[in-house]
């Protein structure tokens, strides 16, 4: 299967894009065309993410080691974050290619070739990130879900690249090749300016989406009602989830019971989320230590008597 791994699935993304970026900058070398010269660039930017992928996700793979504790997850997110610089510096050189045409118009040749290296180019690139964006799902990789965005942009790029050699040759006319090469210059700008944003936020330790960390909170609730989250933290480094939870327990469980509670629960967070690291810390509840009550099914602890405490930093 050719997507059957992450690394593979990347490996297809290179193979088509080097030769996607050959046919358009042999194309654009011989018609001279600013649209189609963009495109060979947005197409050589796609290429070198595609490698930077495949790079980042053979080295997050790798198991943690006695340097690496928490494993080598946040290869993805430095590919992610170097993937969206470059975005942006090849639209910067998109915008200097404009404005040489605007004030220095060349003839365009071999229209026709350069139509219908766009729209193959397009129907290719729409199917390989189809595929990329179903791996990125079933492997929950941050840089095959870059690498997917990239090359639907890149879908949007050559429509707007054909459009623009179209209008070319129906009329004649510079400024329809020179505005669609402008076009696509945004469009990859706000492109650079979204990866490379959600590049930082892995390398920042940003916490996992509200939804998720409400998925863990319904999963303690449901999985002991003698259970209260005191404090959550997450965070994510590629594909693997790192939660941080302290519990507030019943002062009169056993270290034991308290033992198994947790590793219990851990197994039932992780079959939520596969591959996370659950770090559990347990506390005793709030009542006085000097009460204990010989049934400590008759506590009056606030957690038996379904009163919550608030997380801290809450109001």
């Amino acid at each position: 299967m050719l997507f059957s791994t992450p690394t593979r699935a990347a490996f297809i993304s290179i193979v088509s894009n080097t030769l996607l970026v050959a046919a358009k900058a042999g194309v654009a070398l011989l018609s001279g065309s600013a649209a189609m010269l963009s495109e060979a660039l947005h197409s050589g930017l796609d290429l070198l993410a595609s490698f930077l992928a495949w790079l980042s996700l053979t080295f997050s793979r790798h198991p943690p080691d006695w340097r690496h504790p928490f494993g080598h997850g946040k290869w993805e997110n430095i590919s992610a974050f170097l993937e969206g610089l470059l975005i942006l510096a090849v639209a910067l050189g998109v915008f200097y290619q404009c404005g040489r045409r605007l004030w220095e118009p060349a003839p365009i040749t071999y229209v026709p070739l350069g139509l219908a290296v766009l729209a193959g180019s397009a129907a290719v690139n729409l199917a390989v990130s189809c595929a990329l964006k179903k791996a990125a799902r079933r492997f929950d990789s941050v840089a095959l879900d870059a690498d997917a965005a990239h090359l639907t942009t890149d879908v949007y790029t050559s429509l707007g690249a054909l459009a623009g050699l179209g209008g070319y040759y129906l009329t004649g006319h510079h400024l329809f090749d020179t505005l669609a090469a402008l076009g696509v210059g945004v469009i990859i700008l706000g492109i650079g300016f979204r990866v490379t944003h959600g590049g930082i936020h892995g390398l920042l330790d940003t916490r996992l989406p509200e939804y998720e960390e409400e998925e863990v909170r319904e999963l303690v609730n449901a999985f002991d009602p003698v259970l209260e989250i005191k404090e959550l933290k997450s965070r994510k480094a590629g594909p693997v989830r790192y939660l941080n939870l302290v519990l507030m327990v019943c002062r009169w469980e056993s270290l034991d019971q308290v033992h198994r509670l947790c590793d219990e629960l851990e197994a039932r967070i992780k079959e939520r989320f596969p591959g996370a690291h659950v770090f559990i810390h347990p506390e005793p509840c709030l009542i006085k230590e000097n009460y204990r009550p010989q049934d400590p099914e008759a506590c009056v602890c606030p957690l038996r008597m379904n009163i919550s405490f608030p997380e801290r930093g809450s109001d």
